[in-house]
This record gives C-alpha cells, sequence and structure tokens, in this order.
C-alpha cells in the first residue's frame, strides 16, 4: 500500500509539474498577445492620424479657397479686391500651391485678426508675403487714416 500511495505521489507531483510549466508557457503568450494588441492599437491611432493629416493636406479648388477667405473676410471686416492664382510648385512629397489676394482693410489690426485667421483655419493655408501700402484720403484739411491695401500671398500644400 505504501508503494502505491508513493507512486501515486510521485505520479501527482510529475502532472503537476507539467501543468505548472504549460501554465507558465500560457501566460507567457498572454503577455505577448497583450503587448502585440498594444502595437496594434496604437498603429490604428497613428492611421487614423494619418488620414486626418491626408484630408488635412487634400488637393483645394480655387473655388473653396475663395469661399473660405471670404467667410474669413466677413469675420474680420476685410474687404476682399481681387483672388488669382499664383504658381504651383512640384516637390518629391508635395505640391505648393500658391495664390495672390488683394485686400482692403480698415485698420492694422482687422489685418492681423484676417491673417491669423487664415493660418489658423482649419484647411492648412499659409501667409508666405504680405505688401501693405495705405491709401490716405484728406476728408479735410487735416490727412486722416485711410484703408490699408495689402496684397498677400497664400500657399496650400497639397500630399501627393
Amino acid at each position: 500500500n505504501a508503494g502505491v500511495i508513493l507512486l501515486a505521489i510521485f505520479v501527482t507531483l510529475y502532472i503537476y509539474s507539467m501543468q505548472n510549466q504549460q501554465l507558465i508557457v500560457l501566460r507567457e503568450r498572454k503577455n505577448e498577445e497583450i503587448k502585440k494588441s498594444k502595437v496594434i492599437e496604437s498603429l490604428i491611432k497613428v492611421e487614423g492620424k494619418i488620414n486626418n493629416y491626408k484630408k488635412t493636406f487634400s488637393r483645394k479648388d480655387l473655388g473653396s479657397i475663395i469661399d473660405a477667405m471670404t467667410n474669413i473676410a466677413k469675420d474680420t471686416g476685410v474687404k476682399i479686391i481681387s483672388v488669382k492664382p499664383g504658381t504651383e510648385q512640384q516637390y518629391t512629397e508635395y505640391i505648393k500651391s500658391s495664390f495672390l489676394i488683394a485686400v482692403k482693410v480698415a485698420s492694422y489690426h482687422a489685418l492681423g485678426q484676417f491673417i491669423s485667421k487664415v493660418e489658423n483655419y482649419k484647411d492648412l493655408f499659409l501667409v508666405e508675403d504680405i505688401n501693405i501700402a495705405t491709401a490716405i484720403s484728406a476728408q479735410s484739411d487735416k490727412n486722416t487714416e485711410g484703408d490699408i491695401d495689402t496684397s498677400l500671398k497664400i500657399s496650400t500644400i497639397t500630399c501627393l
């Protein structure tokens, strides 16, 4: 009876050690899978950000640019005189399109607000060049401040 009991104890210990080793291997696999799923989740987030950037850097037609500039001008009290398409420069990764816009503003503050709203617009617009000329009008004997004639070179970037 003692031999059978000892044999049963050895068999039980052997089975226990085998199951314990399998449990350790399963825990390691589980940890690896958790790490893989975290990497996959981060890749999904990065892919979403890339898609958002592609939307931001998508090709815009002149009509949508004019609409955006008109809305910004209305908000800031700027009068748009003209909009002309400018040059288009092609690089290996993107295309840089520019256009020239002539505006008339009552003050430098309004011009600053306009430029700020253009550069902070949801689509990417870069103000690259500004030419300012003050048109002085004499309403009486004294010179008074008149409108400020400004031309701006604004560019957009499109990913290829």
